[in-house]
């Protein structure tokens, strides 16, 4: 697992869900803002439990889910497959996802936020079911994870207990939306940005944070 040293450099905190919209149309911004912050910006990645339904989808949330993506497809141009809304007693199930991308994070750590990119868009541009574990096992081994090994941990008591911890975490950040981004200095926890922004908003964001982080040590 990775270790993080929060004392060390400043971390960028991503509480995030595979199954949120927003996040998959907020995901180019972020691998971006990844690759240009390396050396500067630790990552850290939470993943926050959208939803926990038990119960097959309805009219009403199919309307509002399709509003939804409709809404991040127009801002973001990220590709969406509509087939989706023609499956029936679809159960929006987001735990599996979170839980498939934090097993990721202990089997191979550095694949954590690709994965969970690459379960977005398998169910967003794929219409694939990332409820299945089957499914996540397939994405998961194009990572160079056995099926077998990833599934076995997957479905551990550790896994279903880490994946509860990341949930706390996000709900003890108060990120009562997603994306939501904070910035970790020392013992101090920010928030910077909650919901959807554009690349150049976040970066102006990330660069006004740190500017004031190093304020603080002159």
């Amino acid at each position: 697992m990775e270790k993080y040293d929060l004392l060390d450099v400043p971390h960028l905190i991503y509480v995030m869900d595979p199954m949120c919209s927003w996040c998959y149309g907020f995901a180019p911004v972020l691998h971006r803002i990844k690759q240009e912050q390396k050396g500067k910006l630790n990552f850290k990645l939470v993943l926050g439990g959208l939803r926990a339904n038990t119960e097959p989808m309805d009219a009403e949330n199919v309307d509002k889910t399709k509003q939804h993506w409709q809404d991040v497809e127009q801002v973001t141009n990220q590709p969406f497959d509509y087939s989706f809304f023609d499956r029936t007693d679809f159960i929006y199930n987001t735990e599996p996802t979170c839980r498939a991308v934090i097993t990721m994070r202990y089997l191979k750590p550095e694949a954590e936020l690709e994965m969970a990119e690459k379960v977005q868009t398998a169910f967003y541009a794929g219409n694939n079911d990332v409820t299945n574990a089957a499914v996540l096992a397939e994405i998961a081994s194009t990572f160079g994870i056995e099926e077998d090994a990833f599934l076995e941990k997957f479905s551990s008591e550790d896994m279903l207990a880490k994946t509860q911890q990341d949930f706390v975490i996000a709900r003890h950040l108060q990120a009562v939306a997603f994306p939501s981004i904070y910035i970790l200095n020392g013992h101090e926890v920010n928030l910077l940005s909650r919901g959807y922004r554009t690349y150049e908003a976040m970066s102006k964001l990330i660069e006004n944070a740190l500017e004031q982080i190093n304020q603080q040590f002159k």
